[in-house]
């Protein structure tokens, strides 16, 4: 959830309990207001009638509203509700009920007043109250919202500064200035701290490149001094197999470290320049290389280039992606086995009919992930594979159903 839309919400629930506390209490307050206006007017008459009855005869104040009955005793005070029938229609009155002595003679007088308007104008201050309450509370939230909102735009561009942020790029990190400190501070951090990973990524790189580079001339050199001495004529068969192990792997070694500084190359965006050129005619082309491969182990080749597909990309990365995906093609294909290359609609599949690998899918791209019966090649090939496809943002996937299926959907 948004912190614009939690801020929102929990102001929305206090604004509404409080409403509600609020216009149940102004209701009884404003009743409470006119039922103790309305007993003050009660008493006023109580007081007129007791002037008018010293000087009229009682049976003159009795009206529709004015009540007088001879009791033999006298009354206490008190106000009540009641009900009359006017019209076939039900109305509540408030009464106010008293004693009074006249000629040493009791009477119970009491006296109505009419509650309708009353009601009537509680209705209206509550209605009138609870609208400007609500307008009141619409226009708070439209500002509260609109005061965060316009507080957490520099949040929500140093996320977005973020996202989009790539060490790889070699691109600074700059953010906007905020008013509100607590933003400005986590904006500056933000800063420092992509600058920390900037210099400690240009130290690594660095250091990869140089050892990398720095390892290829003694490589080169024990590589030649092993096969000086294979040249020899006094060297027994067991030396000979000592040796060539030996020469055997230091190549390996020598291909790991040239895999790797391609890597390291791609990881550090080497590879700017691009061009558009057809991939159809490239798949035909790096075929080529393999049709003895192809014939040695007697392999069917389906060969379905149905669209002609345009890419955009550094050639030499392109021509390592399709050459690598040919190669792991033929060299994990069983003798007399399926290749299968498929491009259509952007998309390239290319699929072989060799054994299940004995290592998850989900670790097919990872470096140096070999299966049981691939242990003698280097385990980089599809790792720098699914690297060019990163660097192009070009969404690759493995698939084993019966045959392995390798799936590239290119960029329109």
């Amino acid at each position: 959830m948004k912190l614009l839309t939690k801020t929102s919400l929990n102001f929305i629930s206090a604004s509404v309990i409080f409403f509600l506390l609020g216009s149940v209490a102004m209701y009884f307050s404003v009743r409470n207001i006119i039922a103790e206006d309305l007993q003050n007017r009660l008493l006023q008459q109580q007081k007129d009638f007791f002037y008018n009855a010293d000087q009229n005869n009682l049976t003159d104040l009795s009206s529709k509203l004015v009540f007088i009955k001879i009791t033999d005793k006298e009354i206490i005070y008190s106000f009540s509700d009641t009900v009359l029938i006017v019209n076939d229609s039900y109305i509540l009155y408030r009464k106010l009920q008293f004693p009074y002595l006249k000629d040493e003679q009791y009477y119970n007088v009491s006296i109505l007043k009419n509650q309708s308007q009353s009601d009537s104008l509680i209705k209206k201050i509550v209605i009138m109250n609870v609208g400007f309450a609500m307008l009141f509370f619409l226009i708070m939230f439209f500002v509260n919202r609109h005061s965060i909102k316009s507080a957490l735009s520099v949040f929500y561009s140093t996320i977005r500064k973020l996202e989009d942020f790539e060490l790889s790029k070699l691109q600074t990190l700059t953010l906007e200035t905020a008013e509100v400190q607590e933003i400005k501070k986590l904006n500056e951090v933000f800063e420092k701290m992509a600058t920390q990973i900037y210099n400690d990524f240009e130290a690594q790189k660095e250091y990869t490149e140089n050892v990398s580079h720095e390892l290829q001339t003694p490589l080169a050199i024990i590589s030649y001094k092993a096969d000086e001495l294979m040249q020899a004529d006094n060297l027994s068969k067991e030396q000979l197999e000592q040796l060539g192990l030996l020469l055997e792997t230091t190549n390996r070694l020598s291909k790991i470290n040239q895999a790797l500084i391609f890597l390291t190359k791609i990881d550090n965006r080497f590879y700017t320049q691009g061009s558009s050129f057809s991939l159809n005619d490239l798949i035909k082309e790096k075929l080529q290389i393999f049709e003895t491969a192809i014939q040695e182990k007697n392999l069917k080749l389906e060969l379905d280039l149905l669209d002609i597909t345009q890419i955009y990309m550094n050639p030499y990365l392109a021509e390592t992606l399709i050459i690598n995906l040919i190669k792991n093609a033929i060299i994990h294909n069983s003798n007399g086995g399926l290749l299968r290359i498929h491009l259509s609609n952007n998309i390239l599949s290319i699929s072989n009919s060799g054994s299940p690998l004995s290592l998850p899918e989900k670790d097919i791209f990872k470096r140096f992930s070999r299966s049981e019966n691939s242990k003698n090649n280097l385990g980089i090939g599809l790792s720098i594979v699914h690297r060019i496809c990163e660097l192009y943002t070009f969404k690759i996937t493995y698939t084993y159903a019966s045959v392995h299926q390798f799936k590239i959907i290119f960029k329109k």
